[in-house]
């Protein structure tokens, strides 16, 4: 019997690990990277959370499991509404494992809420309801099956959704801060220790977002090289580090209860890296290319302040009271945040706007009969207007640099395919970096005098560390070579590589390839048996709407990551 246990560290990058493996200071990613093959792992463009972690669990591109972001625009309407794993439209390898009889176990994984009914257990991720603010717990609803929530409470004391401590740090908490970050971890382990060493798993995954949460926040403290640098207070300098190593620390414990026939996977949906104090407000440059039109001074003060009045909100207000306010608002948190995004355009003098999040802002026309204010027709005058813009954008240089603001532009159809393409952002971006950092995306509103850039000062930054394209991707034990870096491994080979492990064939529309590379041919064959195509899943779990309570929950857990404003 063969077993394959996943780990995963969101938003791990080598260019932390590397040096500190080098330092002592991480032994156990040390020793599987000795034992194993290791290498840089692509994710997704944009190279973003929800997407990226769909197409590990499916092995398909975004176009064929429609999970392109966070969020989407509600058919009709301008507003944005947040996403979940039942909108997902294609199987993940777990139902693929548990219809050929193996048994799973998948723990935390962002957009698995509602919880698949594999044949085993799943604990879906921070997009679940759940219980509590910056200590979220996950309820019955986020796991099955639900009864297992009353078991957790009795053996390990719950299951914690993740850590979210952005009224901690908002009130510059940052030691405690740090601490529920690090509890976080420590608690997600001891569920995963009591679950693989008392359930029948043939796959198990545990995934630890702390890794990705503690660089968003915390970036600036540990990097003197960043713009946004903070000197003070000097014992957070290390804070990223130390978030790695309790990763590594627990690693090292999961390892050691293994049994023997298992080979260990590790990965990360994105890697990580710093952000610049060079804003950038997208769609002022669009307004300055004669292709968007803003309105008047009144809704640009209503912007803000509609901004400011949820910022506060979020920093100030306690999460009941934010509940009873969410539940007594008609219109929709996801209209809210629309509001602030998209309430200064005028709609009907805009042939193209940017979605303007702060972490990856993608493009989409205006177009009549999708679009309520649509100004272009589809058709010629839509493929016209992208040429224009792919050209435009691609000749798009900074005034102080002269260095190019986007590396590509690309039409959604040369980077997905599939059936619900139709639903992907119209253009997508390939940003370049501000002298080796990440823009500081803002909303245009926000932009003093509607320059499309300015130098900020760092409280006007809301998150000082932000995603990158490439990832990592460790593995150990079984059939998998010793002492080899691996390349060109992309995240949707990770799922039809796990298939060929415990011998079940890999469907014949899976994007991704088994990773042969890593694979020792004198102890597993390299010859890939192809299964069916899977296609559209229609039925991938139940689908379930949030509420106007669990919008607001989920919206303080996407601010604390820094992936809304």
């Amino acid at each position: 019997m063969s077993r394959v246990f996943i780990v995963g560290w969101d938003g791990a990058t080598f260019d932390l690990i590397k040096p500190w493996v080098a330092e002592g200071k991480l032994p156990n990613i040390a020793s599987i990277m000795g034992a194993g093959v290791h290498g840089s792992l692509r994710s997704t463009l944009p190279p973003m959370t929800f997407p990226a972690w769909t197409s590990f669990m499916t092995g398909k591109n975004p176009g064929k499991h429609a999970i392109f972001d966070f969020t989407r625009q509600r058919p009709g309407t301008y507003d944005l509404e947040f996403i979940n794993g039942g909108q997902r439209k294609a199987p993940t390898f777990w139902k693929l494992l548990g219809d050929a009889g193996k048994k799973v176990i998948s723990i935390s994984v962002p957009c698995t809420y509602p919880p698949e009914k594999v044949n085993g257990i799943m604990l879906s991720g921070f997009d679940a309801p759940g219980v509590g603010g910056s200590d979220s717990m996950l309820d019955a609803r986020g796991m099955h099956p639900p009864e297992l929530c009353e078991e957790l409470l009795r053996e390990v004391g719950g299951h914690p959704m993740g850590s979210f401590p952005i009224a901690e740090i908002n009130q510059g908490r940052l030691d405690l801060a740090l601490e529920k970050i690090v509890e976080a971890i420590r608690r997600k382990a001891e569920t995963t220790k009591y679950l693989i060493t008392t359930k029948e798993w043939d796959c198990a995954m545990i995934l630890f977002g702390e890794s990705d949460g503690v660089g968003h926040d915390f970036w600036k403290y540990c990097d003197p090289e960043s713009p946004l640098y903070s000197a003070e207070p000097s014992n957070m300098r290390d804070a990223i580090l130390r978030v790695y190593q309790e990763l590594d620390r627990q690693l090292g414990e999961l390892r050691d209860l293994l049994p023997m026939d298992t080979t260990l996977l590790m990965m990360s949906d994105h890697g990580f890296g710093g952000v610049s104090d060079m804003a950038l407000y997208p769609n002022c440059w669009l307004r300055d290319e004669g292709l968007l039109k803003f309105r008047g001074g009144l809704a640009n003060w209503a912007s803000r302040r509609l901004d400011a009045l949820k910022m506060w909100a979020v920093a100030k207000l306690p999460s009941r009271v934010k509940r009873l306010i969410f539940q007594m608002v008609k219109s929709r948190i996801g209209g809210l945040e629309a509001q602030v995004r998209y309430g200064i355009i005028d709609w009907l003098g805009t042939q193209a706007y940017f979605e303007e999040n702060p972490y990856y802002p993608v493009l989409r026309i205006n177009v009549k009969g999708r679009q309520p204010s649509g100004t272009v027709e589809p058709g010629e005058e839509y493929e016209a207007l992208r040429s224009r813009l792919i050209k435009q954008l691609e000749e798009w240089r900074h005034p102080e640099t002269g260095e190019p603001v986007v590396l590509g532009a690309y039409r959604r159809e040369d980077i997905y395919d599939g059936p619900y393409l139709d639903e992907a952002p119209d253009i997508l971006v390939h940003w370049n970096e501000f002298e080796n950092y990440s823009y500081a995306f803002k909303v245009s509103s926000k932009s003093s005098g509607k320059s499309w850039t300015e130098r900020v000062t760092p409280d006007k930054v809301s998150r000082s560390g932000s995603h990158r394209d490439f990832g990592i991707f460790l593995a150990e034990g079984g059939p998998i070579r010793e002492g080899r870096e691996i390349h060109g491994a992309n995240i949707w080979d990770i799922a039809p590589t796990i298939l060929h492990l415990l011998e079940v064939p890999v469907p014949a529309d899976m994007d991704g390839s088994v990773l042969v590379e890593a694979l020792d041919e004198s102890m597993v064959s390299t010859e890939v048996a192809i299964g069916a195509a899977v296609g559209q899943c229609a039925a991938v779990a139940d689908h379930v709407d949030y509420d106007a309570a669990d919008d607001q929950a989920i919206a303080d857990r996407l601010r604390a990551l820094g992936y809304i404003d």
